[in-house]
C-alpha cells in the first residue's frame, strides 16, 4: 500500500525558513569571529554543520551580498551587505544611552553609590549617577568636572586617552600638586593599565574612597568611566575585592556591547 506524505503546512515553511536563518547567521558568526577569509572546509568545522551544508547556504548568502567568494583563493569572507549592516549599526550606538542602562544594576549589585564619566571639552565629566541605600556625603553630581590626578575616574581616562588630549589639564593640575614630575605621572598611569582599575583613598574628598574602571568601544578607545565611591572603612577599595570585580565585569560587558571584541589587557594605551 502507497504512503501518502502530508503536504507541508504553513508553520512547517516558518519553522524551515527560521532555521534557515539561524543556519546562515551560523556561517556569518564563523567569520566574524574568524577576522579572516576561510576554505570551506575550516568555515564548516567552525560553523559546526558538514562541508555540504556549508556551501549550500553560503551560495545563498553571496547571492544576496551578505557574504562573498574571493576569486584569487576561493576562499569565504563576509560580503559587503554584511559590513554595510555592521557599519550602520555601529553608527547607531549611544555610549551614553547603553551605559546608563547598567548603572542601576551596578549599584544594586554592589550597594554603592555609582556615576558614569565621559571626556567632555574641559575633562571627565559625571553624566550620570545612581545613590546607592547608604549615600555618601559628597560635593560632586552630574556635571561636576573631576580632576586626573585626584580622582579615580580621572586616572583612568588619562591613562588611556591620547597624551596630547590630557595634556592642558594634567599641565595645569602638576603646578599645584603631587605628582608634581613627569615620572611620577607615567607610573601612575602605567598602574592603572597594569590593574586596568584606578583607585583613591582621600586623594579627592576627604573620607571618600573610590574605584574607576574603563568602558571601550569597537575602536579600542575609551569612551567612558564607570566609578564606585563609598565612605573610607566601609568601602572596598581592595583590586582583587568585591566591588573591583563587579565594576570590571560590568564594563566588560558594556564594551563588548559596544563593538570592543579584545581582552581588556589590549585595550589602547598611550
Amino acid at each position: 500500500m502507497s504512503q501518502v506524505t502530508a503536504a507541508p503546512t504553513r508553520q512547517t515553511d516558518a519553522r524551515q525558513r527560521v532555521q534557515s536563518v539561524e543556519v546562515g547567521m551560523r556561517l556569518l558568526q564563523a567569520l566574524a569571529d574568524a577576522g579572516r577569509a576561510l576554505g570551506l572546509t575550516d568555515l564548516a568545522v567552525a560553523a559546526d554543520m558538514p562541508p555540504a551544508k556549508a556551501h549550500r547556504y553560503l551560495q545563498s548568502l553571496i547571492a544576496t551580498g551578505m557574504a562573498e567568494q574571493l576569486r584569487e583563493t576561493g576562499r569565504y569572507d563576509l560580503g559587503p551587505a554584511a559590513l554595510g549592516i555592521g557599519l550602520a549599526a555601529l553608527g547607531r550606538i549611544d555610549a551614553v544611552r547603553i551605559a546608563s542602562s547598567t548603572l542601576a544594576d551596578l549599584r544594586d549589585a554592589i550597594d554603592e553609590s555609582v556615576f558614569l564619566a565621559v571626556w567632555g571639552n574641559r575633562g571627565p565629566t559625571i553624566v550620570r549617577w545612581e545613590e546607592s541605600t547608604r549615600p555618601v556625603t559628597v560635593n560632586v553630581r552630574v556635571g561636576s568636572v573631576l580632576p586626573l590626578l585626584n580622582s579615580a575616574t580621572g586616572r583612568v581616562f588619562a591613562a588611556y586617552l591620547p597624551p596630547e588630549t590630557c595634556a592642558p589639564a594634567l599641565q595645569e593640575e602638576m603646578k599645584s600638586g603631587a605628582p608634581s614630575s613627569v615620572s611620577d605621572v607615567e607610573r601612575l598611569w602605567k598602574d592603572v593599565r597594569k590593574h586596568r582599575i584606578a583607585r583613591v583613598a582621600g586623594d579627592l574628598l576627604l573620607g571618600v574612597s573610590a574605584l574607576s574602571v574603563p568602558v571601550f568601544d569597537h575602536q579600542n578607545a575609551i569612551v567612558c568611566a564607570l566609578t564606585a565611591l563609598g565612605a573610607d572603612g566601609s568601602f572596598d577599595t581592595d583590586l582583587d575585592g568585591a566591588v573591583a570585580h563587579s565594576l570590571s565585569n560590568h564594563a566588560k560587558g558594556l564594551s563588548y556591547r559596544l563593538g570592543y571584541a579584545n581582552d581588556m589587557s589590549s585595550a589602547k594605551a598611550k
